[in-house]
C-alpha cells in the first residue's frame, strides 16, 4: 500500500460575480416556499376581494368664496397676506366635531340594527336608553303589538304600533310595522362619542386643486342610500352652522340697539314730559333769539364731542392693535385714517416691503443679509405709522378737551339767563338730545336688522351627493392583480430568506470554499431511480445513455488521473452523515470501472447500516463480519452479481464493534489478498462525522472520495468532516457533490441541466449518432431491397 497522498493546499476563491441565472436558481430550488407563500398571497387577495361586502362611495362639491379677496385697496392687500387660506379652515369647520354630532343625532348613527326577519319592516321614530348596555331584541306578538327583551333575554317591556314604550331605561316608539307573529330584530345603542368619533375618521374633505377654494366630501358605505345621506346632512349641518357664524355679529348689534332703544325711549319720554309740563306750569312757548342759539350751539358741539370721542376710540384700538400685531412679528394696517394720504403712502410701501421679505424668506433664512434689510425697513414704517397714531391721538384728546371747554363756555352764558329760560332751555336741550340720539339708534338699529336678514353664507353647493350605483370597492381587476404582484414579492421574499438561513452546501464553488478539495464529478439526480436501495438504482447498467451515466464516467476517469503516480486499487467511498448517496454511488462507480475491463469487487464496509445487499438483491450474510471472525472462507462469502467483472462482499451481521474489526489485522491481510485478485476494491465505507469506522479504515487504503450530498449538508459540518479525515492524514482524491433530489442541478451554472447535462450527455453525445445510425441502417435496407 502506498503512502497517503498529502491533501491539496487550500485554494483562495474570489468573489464571483452573480447572474441572473443564480437568483433563478434560488427560486428554483426553494420552489416549494416560493408557490406556498405565493398562493397563500394571491388566494387570501382573492378570497377578500370575492367575500367583501361592496362599498360605496357618495360625495359633494362646496365652494368656498373667499370675501377677503374682494377688499380693494391697500388693505385688502395687507389683510390677504396675513390670512391663511380659508378652504383650510373652512374644512377643519366642516370636519369638526359638532357638526358630527349633528349628523348623527339626525341620521340616528349611533342605532344599531341586526339579525331582522325577513319581510319584517318598521320604522323607529324614536330610541334611547340609559342602561349600562343598551341591547334589545324586539319581537313581534301580534299585528300591533311587540315584546322587547334586554340582554338577558328577559321582558323589558311591551309595546303597541305608534305608542310610545316609557321604562326607567328605554324610551322606544316604532310605527309602520308590517310583519307576523315571531318576526325579530336585533337593536343596539352604541356609544354615542365613540360614534362620533367613528364617522369623523371615516369623512374625508380636501381641496380639489390648488387655489381653487373648491372642497370635495366623500363617505364610504356598504349602503349606497346611507352613503348618500351622510354627505348632504353633514354639508347641511356646515351651511347651517357657517351661517350662524356670520348673523351672530348682527344679531348682537340688534339686541344692543334694541336695549339703547328702550332706555333712550324712555329718558326721551321723560325730557318731552318735563318740557311739557314746566312750559303748561310756567307758561312759557317760546325762548327767546338768544336763548336758541345757545341751545343749538350746544346741541351741536355735543355732536361734535361724540364725534371726536368716536374717533380717538378708534385711533385706540388701531394703536392697540398695531401694537399687538408688531408683538407677534406680523404685519397690520387698521382701518382708521383709511382715506388719509399719509396713512395710504406708508401702507402701500409696507407691503410692498412685506411681499419682498416673503419672496426672500422662501429662498434664504431670517438671517439671512437682504432679509435683514428689508425687515428693518419694514420696522422703520410701522414705527412712523405708530407714531402717527399716537400723535393723532393727541390731537383728538387736546380737541376734545377744547370742545370741553366751549362746552363749559356756552353753558356758562346759559347760567345768565333768567331762571325761568334758563330751565326750559336746559329741558329743551335734554329733549332735543334724546330725540336725535333716538333717532340715530333707530336708523343703526334697521341697518343691523337689513345686515341680518341679508346676511348669505359664503359657501356654496355646487354637486350636491348622489346615491351612488356602482361600489368603489373591491376593486376585483386591481386587487387580484395587486394580489398576483404582492404574491410574487412575498414568495420571493420568503424564498431568498430561507435560501439566506440555510447554510448548506449547494453547488460546487461552495462545496470547494468549505473543503478546498477537488471536484471529481457531480452526480445529476438518478431519473427512474426507486425509492429505497434497489436495481433501479444502478443508472449505469439500466440507463446506459442517461446524463448520470455520463457522470459516473467521469468519475472514473477522475479518479484514474488522481492515481496516475501511483499503484491505486483500494478505494473508499464515504460521506459525512448518513443518507446522502454514498452506496448508489460506490455501486454504479464500481459498475463503470467493470465495463471498462477492470476485475472490480465492491465490499459493503457500513457494518452498521449496510445495504449494498439490497441494490443486488443478494442476502447479507455471510459478510465482511463472517470473513474477518475466521467464520466463513472469502471464497463462500463473495457474491456474484449477474454484471460482469463485479463481485460482490456483503457486510454480514451487524457486530458489536465495528470499528474493531475494521482497523483490525484480519481486515489488513484481507485487503492484502484482495488487491492481488481484483483490479479495483472498491470499500463502502460508514459516514466519517457520527462514527469512527471511516476514519480509521482509511489507513487501509489508497484512495478516499468524499459524496456530498447537495443542499443537506451544512458547511461546518462539512468543515468539521474535513478535520476528521486530516488527523488521520486520509488520502483524499477530492468530493462527488450528489444532487438526488435535482433541486441543485442548475446550480451547476451553465454546466448543470443545460448544455452539458441534458443536451450533452442527453441528446448530443447519443442522440444524434443514433439518429445517424438509424438513417445510415435505413438507407441500408432500401439499398439492399431494391
Amino acid at each position: 500500500m502506498n503512502s497517503p497522498q498529502p491533501p491539496p493546499p487550500l485554494q483562495q476563491y474570489e468573489n464571483e460575480e452573480v447572474h441572473l441565472a443564480d437568483y433563478l436558481n434560488v427560486l428554483l430550488r426553494r420552489r416549494r416556499i416560493f408557490l406556498l407563500a405565493f398562493f397563500a398571497v394571491f388566494l387570501g387577495v382573492a378570497l377578500y376581494t370575492f367575500v367583501m361586502q361592496p362599498i360605496y362611495e357618495a360625495s359633494a362639491t362646496l365652494y368656498v368664496k373667499d370675501e377677503k379677496s374682494g377688499k380693494g385697496g391697500i388693505l385688502g392687500d395687507l389683510a390677504m397676506l396675513n390670512s391663511a387660506n380659508p378652504v383650510d379652515a373652512e374644512i377643519e369647520i366642516l370636519k369638526s366635531r359638532t357638526n358630527a354630532e349633528e349628523v348623527v343625532k339626525r341620521l340616528h348613527l349611533n342605532w344599531g340594527l341586526s339579525e331582522q326577519s325577513k319581510d319584517f319592516t318598521f320604522r323607529i321614530a324614536e330610541f334611547a336608553s340609559t342602561a349600562k348596555d343598551p341591547d334589545y331584541t324586539i319581537v313581534l306578538t301580534g299585528p300591533d303589538t311587540y315584546n322587547v327583551k334586554d340582554g338577558n333575554d328577559a321582558l323589558a317591556a311591551q309595546g303597541n304600533t305608534g305608542q310610545r314604550v316609557r321604562t326607567r331605561d328605554l324610551t322606544l316608539l316604532l310605527d309602520e310595522i308590517q310583519g307576523k307573529k315571531g318576526d325579530r330584530f336585533r337593536l343596539r345603542q352604541h356609544n354615542f362619542n365613540g360614534s362620533v368619533a367613528s364617522l369623523r375618521g371615516a369623512i374625508k374633505a380636501s381641496e380639489v386643486g390648488k387655489k381653487t377654494n373648491v372642497i370635495k366630501v366623500t363617505y364610504n358605505n356598504t349602503n349606497p342610500v346611507m352613503a348618500s345621506a351622510v354627505v348632504n346632512t353633514l354639508v347641511q349641518a356646515y351651511l347651517e352652522q357657517t351661517l350662524s357664524f356670520r348673523t351672530e355679529e348682527a344679531g348682537n348689534t340688534v339686541r344692543f340697539v334694541e336695549d339703547q332703544l328702550k332706555g333712550t325711549r324712555d329718558e326721551l319720554d321723560r325730557s318731552e314730559q318735563n318740557l311739557q309740563t314746566y312750559k303748561s306750569t310756567s307758561g312759557m312757548i317760546k325762548l327767546d333769539a338768544e336763548a336758541e342759539e345757545l341751545v343749538r350751539k350746544l346741541s351741536e358741539i355735543g355732536k361734535e364731542r361724540a364725534a371726536v370721542v368716536l374717533q380717538r376710540n378708534q385711533v385706540e384700538f388701531a394703536l392697540e392693535a398695531l401694537k399687538k400685531a408688531r408683538r407677534q412679528g406680523g404685519v397690520y394696517s387698521p382701518a382708521a385714517f383709511k382715506d388719509d394720504p399719509l396713512i395710504g403712502s406708508m401702507a402701500s410701501k409696507l407691503t410692498e416691503l412685506e411681499m419682498q421679505r416673503r419672496a426672500l424668506v422662501a429662498e434664504n433664512t431670517e438671517r439671512h443679509p437682504q432679509v435683514k434689510a428689508v425687515q428693518g425697513q419694514i420696522d422703520q414704517l410701522q414705527n412712523k405709522i405708530q407714531s402717527t397714531f399716537e400723535t393723532a391721538r393727541l390731537n383728538l384728546t387736546k380737541q376734545e378737551s377744547s370742545i370741553k371747554g366751549q362746552i363749559a363756555e356756552y353753558e356758562a352764558k346759559l347760567g345768565t339767563l333768567p331762571e325761568a329760560e334758563r330751565t326750559q332751555a336746559r329741558l329743551m336741550r335734554f329733549s332735543k338730545v334724546n330725540a336725535d340720539i333716538y333717532t340715530f339708534l333707530l336708523q343703526k338699529h334697521e341697518e343691523a336688522r337689513i345686515a341680518k336678514a341679508s346676511t348669505i353664507s359664503n359657501i356654496n353647493i355646487v354637486d350636491p351627493a348622489i346615491v351612488p350605483d356602482k361600489p368603489v370597492k373591491p376593486q376585483k381587476g386591481k386587487n387580484l392583480l395587486l394580489g398576483l404582484l404582492v404574491g410574487l414579492m412575498v414568495g420571493a421574499g420568503a424564498a431568498f430568506f430561507m435560501d439566506y438561513l440555510d447554510d448548506t452546501i449547494k453547488d460546487e464553488e461552495e462545496a470547494k470554499r468549505a473543503l478546498a478539495w477537488p471536484l471529481l464529478a457531480m452526480i445529476p439526480a438518478i431519473e427512474g431511480a426507486a425509492k429505497g436501495s434497489g436495481p433501479a438504482d444502478l443508472v449505469v447498467q439500466t440507463n446506459p445513455k442517461s446524463s448520470s451515466t455520463e457522470a459516473f464516467r467521469g468519475l472514473r476517469t477522475a479518479i484514474h488521473f488522481s492515481s496516475l503516480k501511483r499503484d491505486c486499487k483500494v478505494v473508499m467511498i464515504t460521506s459525512s452523515f448518513p443518507g446522502e448517496g454514498k452506496t448508489t454511488i460506490a455501486a454504479n462507480l464500481a459498475v463503470t470501472f467493470a465495463q471498462s475491463g477492470n476485475r472490480v469487487l465492491l465490499v459493503d464496509c457500513d457494518l452498521r447500516r449496510p445495504n449494498l445487499h439490497k441494490i443486488f438483491e443478494h442476502p447479507r450474510n455471510p459478510g465482511v463480519t463472517e470473513v474477518l471472525a475466521g467464520d466463513v472462507p472469502l471464497g463462500k462469502a463473495l457474491h456474484t452479481t449477474g454484471i460482469d467483472n463485479i463481485a460482490l462482499l456483503t457486510a454480514g451481521t451487524i457486530p458489536p464493534n465495528p470499528a474493531e474489526l475494521l482497523c483490525s489485522d484480519s481486515m489488513r491481510d484481507l485487503l492484502a489478498r484482495l488487491r492481488a485478485s481484483y483490479d479495483i476494491v472498491i470499500l463502502d465505507a460508514p459516514p466519517v462525522i457520527p462514527v469512527t469506522d471511516a476514519p480509521l479504515l482509511t489507513a487501509l487504503t489508497d484512495l478516499v472520495v468524499v459524496v456530498i450530498e447537495s443542499g443537506r449538508i451544512p458547511a461546518n459540518a462539512a468543515r468539521r468532516m474535513k478535520e476528521l479525515l486530516q488527523s488521520v492524514q486520509a488520502p483524499v482524491a477530492g468530493f462527488v457533490l450528489n444532487d438526488r433530489t435535482a433541486l441543485y442541478s442548475d446550480t451547476y451554472g451553465y454546466y448543470g441541466k443545460g448544455y452539458y447535462g441534458r443536451r450533452y450527455y442527453g441528446y448530443a453525445y447519443y442522440g444524434v449518432d443514433d439518429q445517424k445510425e438509424k438513417h445510415r441502417k435505413k438507407s441500408l435496407r432500401k439499398k439492399l431491397l431494391g
